[in-house]
């Protein structure tokens, strides 16, 4: 007498895995669209923040005279010749402030360049009750060579305002 064995309780029907999130389907492509989103806005701010910076320095009495009076100074013509063509970006600062009637100091670099040669305009003014001097205006070769320098404005000569170019 052979009995079989009771029947086995049937099998729980298997629990479908839960469905996937969108980051879970697409974190392949939407990872790098990300992150050179994040890139690009960086780069974008930098970027925007550096033509501001440029471009006050440009606008300054101090740069467009430094760069009329290097336009028009013969010994520097004959140096590197014309058009005499500002660099990119000035370096230096240019501070001012309404106190005392107008004071500020504006110490800039300019990089120019001519068909004969390049070099930097070196570029210290002071500004006392509104009015801008020059400290020193010079010419300083690309290769730093001491013995070509030119001095382009004396001490305490005033700094004169220029209209700027319309775009």
């Amino acid at each position: 007498m052979s009995t079989s064995p009771p029947p086995l309780p049937p099998r729980p029907a298997p629990v479908p895995p839960p469905p996937r999130g969108w980051w879970q389907r697409n974190w392949k492509w939407a990872l790098p669209v990300v992150v050179v989103t994040f890139v690009a806005l960086v780069a974008a701010l930098v970027a925007i923040v550096l033509f501001a910076i440029r471009g006050s320095m440009m606008r300054s009495d101090v740069y467009a005279d430094a760069m009329a009076r290097a336009r028009a100074h013969p010994e520097l013509v004959a140096t590197i010749g014309t058009p005499i063509t500002p660099g990119f970006m000035p370096m230096g600062s240019v501070s001012t402030s309404t106190d005392g009637g107008g004071s500020g100091r504006a110490d800039l670099v300019i990089g120019i360049e001519g068909p004969r040669g390049e070099g930097r305009l070196i570029a210290t003014a002071d500004r006392r009750l509104g009015a801008w001097t020059w400290e020193s205006l010079l010419y300083v070769p690309g290769d730093n060579d001491l013995e070509h320098i030119i001095t382009i404005a004396e001490a305490d000569t005033p700094v004169e305002h220029h209209a700027l170019p319309v775009p």
